[in-house]
């Protein structure tokens, strides 16, 4: 059985945006886990909202 991890906006946010100061940490988190990642539409929207608004 695989294992899924839920990814929240944040996670997202700090993986694309190189200035967040979580984006190291979510890197590395990337490449460490083995497993899925789960993400829901209102958190994809979401974080697309914030990478428009805040980064153009």
């Amino acid at each position: 059985m695989k294992n899924w991890v839920i990814a929240d906006t944040g996670f997202w946010y700090a993986l694309l945006n190189k200035d967040d100061v979580y984006h190291h940490k979510a890197v590395d988190m990337l490449s460490w886990i083995d497993a899925g990642l789960i993400s829901t539409w209102p958190v994809i929207t979401e974080t697309c909202y914030f990478l428009q608004s805040r980064l153009g």
